[in-house]
This record gives C-alpha cells, sequence and structure tokens, in this order.
C-alpha cells in the first residue's frame, strides 16, 4: 500500500480518481466500459460518441488493410455506393477532422 499525504488536494484528487476508476471497472462489462470511454473521448474532443465510434471502427478496417489481413488472393468486388460524390467527400473531411482532434489530444 503506497502512503498518501491528505493534506495536499492534488494527492487525494488523484487517489480518489484512482479508487473511483478500479471501482467502477470492477462492475462494468466489457460493452459498459468501451461505451463509457467512448463517450469521454468524444466530451474530449467536443465530437458526437456515434461520430467516433466510427472512426474508430473505420481507423481498425483500414489497419486490417494495411497488414494484409484481408486476402490478396480475394477477387476484388465491384465497389458499389449508393452515397454521392460530395456525401462521400464529407465522411472523409470527418474522418480527418475527428483524426486530427484525437491527435491533438493524445489519443492517436
Amino acid at each position: 500500500m503506497r502512503w498518501v499525504n491528505l493534506k495536499s488536494e492534488k494527492a487525494k484528487g488523484e487517489m480518489v480518481r484512482r479508487m473511483a476508476t478500479s471501482i467502477k471497472f470492477r462492475f462494468l462489462s466489457g460493452d459498459e466500459v468501451a461505451a463509457d470511454l467512448i463517450s469521454k473521448i468524444a466530451r474530449k474532443i467536443h465530437e458526437k460518441p456515434e461520430d467516433v465510434a466510427w472512426f474508430l471502427e473505420v481507423k481498425s478496417i483500414m489497419g486490417k488493410l494495411g497488414t494484409g489481413e484481408f486476402s490478396k488472393s480475394a477477387k476484388p468486388e465491384p465497389l458499389e455506393t449508393s452515397k454521392s460524390v460530395p456525401a462521400i467527400m464529407s465522411e472523409v473531411k470527418k474522418f480527418k477532422r475527428i483524426g486530427a482532434k484525437m491527435k491533438r489530444a493524445g489519443l492517436v
């Protein structure tokens, strides 16, 4: 056990934060923890939680493409999309914007 100087406000705050995190994660399932982290990230970078979840999903898929996890021998299917070019470009801009915010926050 580590001794804490309880006269120091900073030390008290850090100890309470550490204990609360430890207690909170013991009672939450994996999905609840992920949802909690995504909502905290969204709050930190001033974005919607669903946009942060979307960004992380797209980033994961892009990482798999880069490592060659998808088979090279698989026959590529033609790209079919119901979205217009401006709609696709707005999603690209959103991806870059969220990525830049997460990088500034030190999360990516």
